[in-house]
């Protein structure tokens, strides 16, 4: 998501936040948007569809301060700050910190066919990982890929000093493992 996207998905998000503020407001009360809401108010006089009318107006206020937060968190995420020296900054994207956690995945020798990652801000300046594997058949799952979790923290944590919070491990298939048979 580039920053102009970022931008006017934080602008509208605000303003379907205020709106939903309003009309509650509206809703408590009715003399003071009279002129400027009066369908609003013949809706928010019901018995019935007086609930409605603040269960929607709430659901549009919780999904802005949701669209807020995550777009707020998904700027922060993108360059993760390694040191400042008077050269200049290191700077570690996530694409970097995926790739590692893929090389280390994958060098753990334990059976994994395909690997994707995923990372994600924790707290305090961590991230977390998530990992989609695909394993070959002849894997003993659980011992393995606490054997994975560990290698990708350990590594992560080394080659670029940023603290590993978690390390999520989840094996979407089970393949056969297939032998090759080399012709003369």
């Amino acid at each position: 998501m580039n920053s102009f996207i970022r931008v006017l998905t934080f602008i509208y998000s605000i303003f379907i936040a205020l709106l939903s503020v309003i009309l509650l407001y509206a809703l408590v009360d009715d003399g003071i948007f009279s002129d400027l809401l009066s369908p609003l108010s013949s809706i928010a006089n019901g018995p019935v569809s007086k609930y409605v009318y603040a269960a929607v107006l709430i659901l549009f206020l919780i999904t802005a301060v949701i669209v807020i937060t995550n777009t707020i968190t998904y700027g922060r995420l993108n360059r993760t700050r390694l040191r400042k020296t008077e050269i200049g900054s290191v700077d570690i994207g996530s694409d970097a910190i995926e790739s590692i956690a893929l090389n280390s995945a994958k060098s753990a020798q334990v059976g994994i066919k395909s690997a994707r990652c995923h990372v994600s801000p924790g707290k305090d300046g961590a991230i977390r990982l998530d990992l989609s594997c695909v394993l070959y058949s002849n894997v003993e799952i659980p011992a393995s890929m606490a054997k994975v979790q560990e290698k990708i923290k350990k590594d992560i944590e080394r080659f670029t000093g940023i603290v590993v919070e978690n390390v999520s491990v989840r094996v979407s298939r089970v393949e056969e493992a297939v032998a090759k048979v080399e012709g003369r």
